[in-house]
């Protein structure tokens, strides 16, 4: 696609247009943001024009034969660098290394996408940052992550930073009803339950995936039903059952900010619509202790990221909301000797 059409965007999109119109691309660049906000696409588009042998302000021509093989994937200078696994391994570093002992064969410039750069285990990280130190000419290092904290800071010193946001609701809901099979309604839906991300909205759009989300629910709401018997064997299951954990853990906190916002003022739209009892357990809980549980669920999905035991991490986060949450509405807390993990 071109740059302008990478969707959303506007702040990153004018920041690389001025770097384009100034011949002034720094060596390596760090994307931040949710998933599928389009680091990913930016880069590989940014990469284009500045590769492309007609370019225009700002797009790339999308005709020439540079434009044509980055768009189909065959361009000997353009390198993706992605997880091995659950990490980015010292050995994939060691091999671009010699790679880049070499100019471009074909472009001016040659591309290195470093994607998830926070997944760099800590000695490739290593490896990256003395290539970055003393970069070879004509090659620019592309870094995305979902979590700039969780990158070797010294790397992130050596990157110029471009933030993406989270795309508007109204532009993302025109984009599905456009690209995928559902109706207005149900694009907008999708939309509030993305929170912003083209790829979650996509993701979503499968109807197994839909009752995946409406199961995670009501697992949630149900948890104050559980006697202590019955809580760890289910936990134990839903790991075992999960296609993504990380996913769930994304629309735990969408829950959440649903309760939270059934504690303030004047707000009343809804993400997920909370069932009665839980909106009456929020109230009960309180604003602050609320606050706190969505805090504990943000850093769960950290240490998920970060390859921790998934049960471990679940069970924490549920304990917290059953003990915190419907602990003082439903008469049911948890026993003193299981009290809910912290983070």
């Amino acid at each position: 696609m071109p740059f302008s059409d990478v969707p959303g965007q506007s702040r990153a999109k004018r920041f690389l247009g001025r770097l384009l119109r100034s011949d002034q691309v720094p060596h390596a660049m760090l994307f931040s943001g949710m998933g599928g906000s389009g680091k990913s696409a930016m880069a590989q588009e940014f990469f284009k024009r500045l590769n492309c042998q007609a370019p225009g302000d700002p797009d790339p021509c999308e005709a020439c034969a540079s434009c044509l093989k980055i768009r189909n994937g065959t361009h000997p200078d353009w390198v993706t660098v992605r997880a091995d696994g659950a990490f980015i391994k010292l050995d994939q570093i060691r091999e671009l290394r010699e790679r880049l002992r070499f100019q471009p064969f074909e472009g001016k410039w040659r591309g290195i996408l470093v994607e998830k750069a926070h997944t760099l285990r800590e000695e490739a990280a290593n490896a990256l940052l003395k290539i970055l130190e003393e970069p070879p000419r004509k090659n620019l290092f592309l870094l995305t992550t979902l979590e700039p904290q969780m990158v070797m800071p010294t790397i992130l010193s050596r990157c110029c930073h471009v933030r993406f946001q989270p795309l508007e609701r109204e532009e993302l809901a025109q984009i599905l009803a456009r690209e995928a099979p559902v109706t207005e309604a149900q694009a907008l839906h999708l939309a509030r339950l993305a929170d912003g991300s083209m790829e979650r909205a996509k993701w979503l759009a499968d109807e197994t995936r839909m009752g995946c989300w409406r199961e995670t629910v009501e697992r949630l709401q149900n948890l104050g039903n559980l006697t202590m018997l019955e809580f760890f064997p289910l936990m134990a299951q839903w790991v075992q059952q999960s296609e993504s954990l990380d996913q769930e853990f994304e629309w735990f906190k969408l829950w959440m900010r649903d309760l939270i916002l059934c504690g303030l003022p004047g707000q009343h739209e809804s993400y997920l619509t909370p069932d009665e009892k839980s909106r009456k357990a929020a109230m009960a809980a309180g604003i602050d202790t609320l606050f706190e549980l969505y805090e504990a669920i943000e850093n769960a999905l950290l240490h998920l990221r970060r390859n921790a035991n998934k049960s471990l991490v679940l069970e924490g986060v549920c304990l917290a909301i059953k003990d915190r949450l419907y602990g003082k509405s439903c008469g049911n807390p948890v026993p003193q000797g299981r009290q809910s993990l912290s983070f």
